[in-house]
């Protein structure tokens, strides 16, 4: 409970002393938005800036302690070292702050594009069943497990019930609002359906073959990166130990070395540092290449 007093504190405080002088940056905003985070943008910004007078004030304080009693420089040196130090800070503060929303949108993004296929084929099955769309959200929130899902799910609800909206204006609203442009365009094509024909189950049983033959083109890459992954892997964990161990071993019977270090100091670094490596970069690059679906 203190942490949320302090933050709910935090976030007031900074609205009363900078909220009036906050840039309408439509970019920024646009994808303030679709990160999905909980405070006004305003209210986020405020918070920005009052994070960077804050790491600013402190670093110079601490800076100047420091350096005047632990590195006894004189008085024009900390002063130098202080400002630029306290610069360079109050110049991170914002870089980190910026960065969060892009992160979770692109996050959200990766996690709506792996896994709408699914929901959308749910949302096919219950149009077949004549439900309407606001029921049809709200079987979406009970059982989507996806929360990038779920949440965008909520907030068509939530426009119809708390705030009055329509159908077609909140799905307007959450189409603008959403982090991955597919299901923007899936919710556009819900709208005008519903503004025309009102053939639901037709665009939604499009829309799921759609989505599976892009998934399946997906795997095809995926498949085609993991063989020549396999191939690169044979290649540097297996033929390439080999050559070198039977490159070293010959050295060490002519008794030669190799930039001042001898044949076995060579084969051992290749055994316990070289391979272990490998095999960590290899751990990477396979983490990237495979999709991340639950």
């Amino acid at each position: 409970m203190a942490r949320l007093g302090l933050a709910d504190w935090v976030k007031n405080f900074s609205f009363r002393l900078f909220g009036r002088a906050v840039p309408s940056f439509a970019a920024l905003k646009l994808v303030y938005q679709r990160s999905g985070i909980s405070l006004l943008y305003e209210s986020y910004i405020s918070v920005i800036f009052f994070a960077i007078f804050l790491a600013f004030g402190s670093t110079v304080v601490v800076g100047f302690v420091l350096h005047i009693v632990l590195f006894k420089l004189t008085l024009f040196q900390s002063i130098v070292a202080v400002l630029t130090l306290s610069l360079v800070v109050a110049l991170l503060v914002p870089v980190v702050f910026l960065l969060l929303p892009l992160l979770r949108v692109n996050q959200k993004r990766n996690e709506i594009d792996a896994n709408l296929v699914y929901t959308v084929g749910y949302m096919g099955v219950l149009s077949a069943g004549g439900v309407s769309v606001e029921r049809i959200f709200n079987r979406v929130v009970e059982v989507e497990s996806r929360a990038a899902i779920r949440d965008l799910a909520k907030r068509v609800i939530a426009n119809v019930r708390m705030f009055g909206l329509d159908v077609a204006s909140s799905l307007d609203d959450v189409g603008s609002r959403s982090p991955s442009d597919v299901f923007g365009k899936l919710l556009i094509g819900v709208v005008n359906t519903i503004k025309t024909s009102g053939d639901l189950k037709s665009l939604l049983v499009f829309e799921t073959k759609r989505l599976l033959t892009v998934k399946r083109e997906q795997l095809k890459k995926t498949l085609s990166t993991l063989i020549a992954l396999a191939e690169l892997y044979v290649t540097a964990m297996v033929m390439a130990p080999i050559t070198f161990i039977v490159m070293l071993t010959i050295l060490s019977v002519l008794g030669t070395t190799q930039f001042g270090l001898s044949p076995a100091t060579q084969l051992n670094l290749i055994v316990f540092f070289g391979l272990p490596v490998i095999c960590i970069v290899f751990i990477v690059v396979l983490d990237g290449v495979l999709p991340k679906e639950e």
